[in-house]
């Protein structure tokens, strides 16, 4: 059973380390990527909190922490930090031509280039959800066999 839980921390280590080398080549790589890692970086915390949160939440309900949390809460935090500047500006500023399908396909770029932001932002932050998942579910699994036992 240790060699397990074992197996599991260092899975969730591995996870998050490759996390940690995508920011440091981000960061190695300032003139390209200068624009992006304040985003990358605001998106990860965001996405830590939530799938801590969550993951708790599950824990608490006598739930195991679900792998489903891995794609669900980066994209909800992606989708938050992508869109949410826009919602922002509509509700405040009255531009509601955001919500029509003439603003999306008019836009620079066109639809892809909407996309395509929400999409790295949400392969960025898989792998700190990852590493929380996994990390909470194996420290789930055995709190419930120390408790049967």
């Amino acid at each position: 059973m240790k060699r397990s839980l074992a197996i599991h921390k260092l899975a969730a280590l591995a996870v998050l380390l490759v996390w940690v080398a995508a920011i440091v080549a981000m960061t190695a790589n300032w003139e390209f990527w200068s624009g992006a890692l304040p985003f990358d970086l605001l998106c990860s915390v965001a996405t830590m909190t939530g799938t801590v949160l969550l993951s708790r939440y599950w824990i608490r309900h006598n739930s195991v922490p679900s792998y489903g949390s891995i794609v669900a809460v980066p994209f909800a935090c992606a989708f938050l930090l992508c869109f949410g500047g826009l919602f922002y500006d509509a509700c405040r500023y009255g531009e509601w031509d955001v919500f029509t399908l003439s603003y999306w396909e008019q836009a620079k770029g066109g639809f892809a280039s909407l996309i395509i932001p929400v999409a790295a932002f949400w392969f960025v932050c898989l792998f700190p959800a990852a590493a929380i998942v996994i990390y909470f579910q194996k420290s789930h699994d055995s709190e419930q066999t120390h408790v049967a036992s």
